[in-house]
């Protein structure tokens, strides 16, 4: 008999639908020959540190670092019941081999070898790696099976990460908590490998937003006209650089190049280039790319995109698997494309896109199939499936279209523009610089033309200089799909939309000049598709499609943990929502100002760590070795840790600016009575208002929660009263949360 163990029940049902297993169990189906179960995400977790030492159950600098020499597992307490069906079916005899279907990815094979491992198993495992839950998939899948040992490396991956986290996670967390109690803070301070980088990011940005101070600066437009009486907009330049530091200067240039009317030192066109420029297609998406894309078109944060795209995969099954990180096809997909194509295009939006790519032989670009930038899964695509779109949700409706449209265009031509500059030279003077004749027009698909904002603090000498510049679109290509331009997210305005007139070199031109005064901007806070790609590149700024690519090794977390570590740093009271834009809280601020130990927050070193897993995955790199240097650095931090001042509480803090509403750390809002007589460290039997799990329990001087080892870290002080309460309403106590289903 075979056992298959699935990560959620819905999958469970999939592959029973498609395998014809009918029949009902506790916990599992069973029918013929197999039984089917599932595993309700984790179902074992790391023991808690005093499991290993009775010393450790105390919260002391002096039994830092702690340091298991093995991990023991524990079931996970929430889903008790399901786990005991997992691990008596694991120990049952009667299977003769067990099949790991969980999410093929580096988490489900986690999530597997946990239960395997706690429960004993000796069944030989296979394992069923599909990136689609159509049925003709996984019917493929199980044809296909593949011996579990295949993907040990993935598996030491998978463990290392986990180790990784607890060992940071746990010791630094209670080392700078611990700490910051001789600075008179009562706050727990929850510091994680990827989470407090993630954290610095933000505080950064927030602290260089704070500290910039805005300098005027102007620049000066000129209206040019031909004989002919056609219009056109430039604006001056000297050396690469358009800003004036003074409004003298300014005026000086404007009054210097008025005195200029009529030939031969009046305005006229002193060069004028055109060239073809051809745009390629966006890439396909990679789970990254489409958070960034959604944010930006539709405002979803990253975790609403990931649910979007989880129940489209799960739920409609008409998106491939979307926890990837390739944006590539492997090149023996080239054959099966088309059926995908011929389903899409039975809804009747895309038929016309459909019928153009079915009817000639589909391109096999490079940028699209490459065996060698796909590993565990290929990019988000369409599947053959034929569901009504009427079924979507509206939200989960235009995330299908994102994806479907940027399938779609891949295979469609470039998008093709000319691109003309046109100088006028305006006054005497000798040659022009060869900056001003030779600028050409810069890969549009690659970065936006980045902008000299240097200040000229002298009167430039004559002659003066107005470029102009002029894009016209003369080949839609990919971009008749889309149905707009780059549809990666906006990377701010262009000045080039005009079209030029024809124009020839030594055409004499009318003119007039304006002075405009401007202001030089602060950095714009993050959002979440902003720190998303901070996030996939280390803190690196990078626009490039191709660096980030290169740079994705060296990302902070994974695609399908990037999400939840945003959500994370809110729950925890680290960061807030500001409608569209993500910024810290003093909480999160006197985490990273306080914080003894740099590297923590190294956007950099976590980023290599995340590379050096990619490499364990691979087999390239030994588990050992990687957990022999996380050892290090945990006994590293703390003795650093140890020796340096403590944080202090947010209340001991400088003040922050009135931009936050009080409370701006909790999300979650309550009314909760002061007990009469509270005794320490007693149950109020309210279920936590912030991370849905635990009690909140009465302290010194707050409420906290049950469940601030396991990294929650809300409080709620007794003279504050919790956020949202009115103060004049008589104190009752809230319902209590009722039980999942």
């Amino acid at each position: 008999m075979q056992l298959i163990i699935t990560e959620k029940p819905s999958v469970a049902r999939d592959l029973a639908r498609a395998l014809g297993v009918r029949g009902s169990g506790q916990g599992c189906i069973e029918g013929g020959d197999r039984v089917i179960t599932w595993c309700l995400g984790h179902l074992v977790e790391f023991e808690e540190p005093d499991a290993y030492d009775p010393a450790w159950k105390p919260w002391r600098l002096s039994s830092l670092p702690m340091l298991p020499e093995a991990f023991k597992l524990r079931p996970v307490r929430s889903s008790a019941s399901q786990w005991k069906v997992v691990r008596g079916l694991l120990r049952d005899r009667r299977f003769d081999e067990v099949v790991n279907a969980c999410d093929a990815g580096r988490e489900g094979e986690h999530i597997f070898r946990l239960c395997h491992e706690l429960a004993g198993a000796k069944a030989p495992v296979r394992r069923l790696w599909i990136s689609s839950l159509t049925e003709a998939a996984i019917r493929e899948g199980f044809g296909r099976l593949e011996p579990s040992a295949r993907y040990d490396a993935l598996g030491d991956a998978a463990r290392c990460r986990a180790e990784a986290d607890w060992l940071v996670g746990i010791n630094a967390t209670r080392a700078v908590t611990v700490r910051g109690r001789s600075a008179g803070s009562d706050a727990l301070f929850s510091v994680g490998r990827v989470q407090t980088p993630t954290l610095a990011m933000l505080v950064a940005r927030d602290q260089a937003i704070r500290a910039f101070v805005p300098k005027d600066y102007w620049e000066i437009a000129g209206d040019f006209r031909t004989a002919a009486g056609v219009r056109f907009a430039a604006r001056w330049a000297h050396d690469g650089r358009a800003r004036l530091a003074r409004a003298e200067l300014a005026e000086a240039v404007i009054g210097r190049a008025s005195g200029h009317r009529a030939p031969p030192d009046g305005p006229r066109v002193e060069s004028m280039e055109t060239k073809r420029q051809r745009v390629a297609p966006p890439m396909l998406f990679d789970l990254t790319s489409l958070q960034r894309t959604a944010n930006g078109r539709y405002g979803f944060s990253a975790q609403r995109t990931l649910d979007l795209a989880q129940a489209l995969y799960e739920k409609h099954k008409v998106l491939t698997y979307p926890r990837t990180d390739s944006r590539h096809l492997n090149k023996g997909m080239h054959a099966t494309l088309p059926e995908v194509i011929r389903a899409v295009g039975e809804q009747g939006e895309y038929a016309g896109f459909a019928n153009r790519l079915l009817g000639t032989p589909l391109p096999r670009s490079g940028r699209v199939f490459d065996d060698g930038k796909v590993r565990d899964h290929h990019a988000i695509i369409p599947t053959d499936h034929k569901g009504s779109l009427h079924a979507l949700a509206p939200d989960e409706r235009r995330l299908f279209d994102l994806v479907v449209r940027r399938f779609f265009g891949v295979f469609y031509p470039d998008a093709e523009f000319d691109q003309t500059v046109a100088v006028v030279v305006v006054g005497a003077g000798g040659a022009p610089p060869k900056a001003a004749k030779k600028r050409a027009p810069k890969d549009d698909d690659k970065k936006d033309e980045e902008v000299d904002d240097r200040l000229h603090d002298a009167l430039p000498p004559p002659p003066d200089r107005f470029v102009a510049r002029g894009r016209v679109r003369v080949a839609a290509g990919w971009q008749e799909v889309a149905g707009f331009g780059d549809d990666e997210p906006a990377k701010g305005a262009r000045d080039d939309a005009q079209t030029l007139p024809a124009l020839r070199e030594g055409e004499a031109l009318t003119g007039r000049y304006a002075a405009e005064k401007k202001q030089t901007q602060a950095p714009r806070r993050y959002n979440d598709a902003t720190i998303l790609g901070a996030m996939e590149s280390a803190g690196r700024q990078v626009d490039d499609e191709a660096l980030r690519e290169a740079l994705k090794e060296r990302g902070l977390g994974t695609p399908a943990t990037r999400a939840s570590m945003i959500e994370t740093l809110i729950t925890r009271g680290y960061a807030a929502r500001e409608q569209k834009s993500l910024v810290s809280t003093p909480l999160g601020e006197a985490l990273i100002d306080g914080l003894p130990v740099p590297a923590l927050a190294s956007a950099e070193l976590t980023g290599a760590w995340e590379e050096r897993l990619g490499r364990v995955a691979r087999g390239l790199e030994k588990r050992e070795e990687f957990m022999r240097d996380i050892k290090d650095v945990v006994r590293d931090l703390v003795k650093r840790v140890a020796s340096a001042p403590g944080i202090a509480a947010p209340g001991a803090t400088r003040a922050r600016p009135e931009r936050r509403s009080p409370g701006a750390q909790v999300t979650a809002k309550a009314t909760i009575a002061e007990p009469s007589s509270p005794a320490l460290g007693s149950r109020t039997g309210v279920t936590c208002p912030v991370c849905g799990a635990g009690t909140l329990i009465v302290g010194r001087r707050a409420w906290g929660c049950s469940r601030w080892k396991e990294g929650c870290g809300a409080v709620f002080p007794f003279e504050a009263g919790m956020p949202g309460a009115k103060p004049a309403a008589k104190p009752r106590r809230p319902r209590r949360k009722a039980p999942a289903p």
